[in-house]
């Protein structure tokens, strides 16, 4: 049977490019729900012309990580507590099952913990430093990477989605009323992931997502109410 196509040879397009950069921001907090994000003002930025900044958008959209408002203006999407709740629920479900596969793996592969206990290092730090965008980073870097350890393509790709669509509202586990654990939940799974231990692995980031997501939830029912 005839190749029906041909490898594609060359670095990424301009549009490729500007939707990991823009996806990256929505990912790890750094546009905000109803945050507008204006071809022109974008491209200036990444130091491009429209045009690819344009279908990078639109692929987003498509995606649901965006939406477009009745001129066409795109921008990040206000999620709502009902909806915040059911990504939470998928991601537990999703994310605590990747963890228990990597507990597995983990226990012939020691580099796997070391290089998450590295990046929760980093995340640490940038925490008591202040510096929130960098948190908001490694703390996206930390959980894509133990799903990425899980060599589960298909949960990857659905939990990415989940992601894009409530990274905006991470950013509010910084907000003053945050009450963090004694013990942070990665430092809890990074043990169980050193012991083989898949179902403490499980039990550990089903806590760090159910803890922290029930604040945002909270949050956002609050902010929503007061518009």
């Amino acid at each position: 049977m005839a190749q029906a196509f041909k490898p594609i040879v060359g670095q990424p397009s301009l549009s490729e490019i500007a939707y990991r950069e823009i996806r990256s921001a929505i990912v790890q907090g750094r546009v905000q729900s109803g945050e507008r994000l204006v071809y022109r003002t974008l491209a200036e930025k990444f130091g491009i012309s429209p045009t690819p900044v344009r279908d990078a958008i639109q692929r987003l959209v498509s995606e649901g990580a965006l939406a477009l408002d009745e001129r066409g203006v795109a921008h990040v999407p206000v999620i709502d507590a009902k909806t915040y709740s059911e990504i939470i629920n998928l991601r537990v479900q999703l994310e605590g099952y990747a963890a228990a596969e990597v507990a597995k793996k983990a226990a012939t592969d020691p580099s796997i913990v070391d290089k998450l206990a590295t990046i929760h290092e980093r995340l640490a730090q940038h925490k008591a430093d202040g510096n929130i965008d960098a948190a908001l980073y490694e703390n996206e870097q930390f959980h894509s990477q133990f799903i990425k350890a899980a060599d589960m393509p298909i949960l990857e790709e659905i939990v990415r989605s989940l992601w894009m669509r409530c990274g905006p509202s991470l950013r509010l586990l910084y907000d003053p009323g945050y009450q963090p654990l004694e013990i942070h939940p990665h430092v809890v799974m990074l043990e169980a992931l050193r012991k083989g231990d898949a179902t403490a692995a499980q039990a550990a980031v089903e806590h760090d997502l159910r803890y922290a997501g029930e604040h945002i939830r909270r949050r956002i029912e609050a902010l929503n109410s007061d518009t």
